[in-house]
């Protein structure tokens, strides 16, 4: 697949003083880069450049026949990255996105000046690896609509359900808009990924955020993560399951802004 195909967005700052890092957005499996609306809306005001991008499979951007690997998915955004020469960047990703960030610095760690991992995993146990398959098996005899609700319930707390089924509603239409292949192909990256005995080799800043209340990537897994890579900094965001960013947006993203004031400019 051609990186021209990859559907993305490169965003110039809209206020303050330029910061000079480029954040680049990786989303979720079954989403696609509007999931990053209101946190791009707010890295922009804060002087960043913002690239974000539908990974394979995912919204605009073309399904190839799968499986797809990790390595792979890690490969198409370094090659982003070099086609329109913005490296290195600040990598934030979310779930799948956390993962493909993971392969992206160990691949590539010319391209990546700092890693944000959020609400991902660095390996499955086998019974979860049977759980991707049951997934697999399940797009394939019914398609996507079997399986939304479920995503839909590990994705947001009762609670937030709740109170925000219009925002739920949305998100169910944008996983059932995705190519069953490409979303089939990609679980079958993510049922695969094992990062862990390799994470010792990731040698810039990294933030590894998770949700209290997150089932699917529960805090455990963010913690071998962090333990693992030199220097790492957990934060667990309260009252947040699997997409902390929709649920928990100010706090996400305050979160965010502290640790990138810190990070080193030039």
């Amino acid at each position: 697949m051609s990186v021209a195909d990859l559907h993305h967005e490169l965003s110039l700052p809209t206020a303050g003083t330029p910061s000079g890092l480029t954040v680049m957005l990786s989303h979720a499996l079954g989403c696609d880069l509007r999931m990053w609306d209101g946190l791009t809306t707010h890295l922009l005001a804060q002087g960043h450049r913002v690239l974000r991008y539908d990974q394979r499979g995912h919204g605009r951007s073309p399904a190839p026949p799968g499986p797809y690997t990790m390595a792979e998915l890690a490969d198409d955004a370094a090659a982003l990255i070099e086609h329109l020469g913005i490296g290195p960047v600040v990598w934030v990703g979310l779930s799948m996105g956390g993962m493909i960030g993971q392969e992206l610095a160990l691949r590539h760690p010319r391209r990546v000046r700092a890693l944000v991992l959020a609400n991902t995993t660095a390996g499955y146990p086998a019974e979860a690896q049977a759980g991707w398959a049951q997934r697999i098996e399940g797009i394939r005899r019914g398609g996507l609509e079997g399986i939304v609700d479920g995503a839909l319930q590990r994705w947001f707390h009762e609670g937030f359900r709740a109170v925000h089924p219009a925002t739920v509603a949305l998100w169910r239409e944008r996983v059932l808009a995705c190519d069953p292949s490409g979303y089939i192909a990609c679980c079958e990256a993510i049922s695969q990924i094992d990062t862990t005995r390799r994470l010792p080799a990731i040698d810039v800043p990294t933030l590894v955020i998770a949700g209290a209340l997150d089932v699917g990537t529960p805090p455990a897994m963010a913690e071998r993560i962090a333990q693992a890579i030199p220097g790492a900094r957990l934060v667990v965001l309260p009252d947040a399951s699997h997409l902390s960013v929709l649920e928990q947006p100010a706090v996400f993203a305050a979160t965010l802004d502290a640790w990138l004031a810190r990070l080193p400019r030039g």
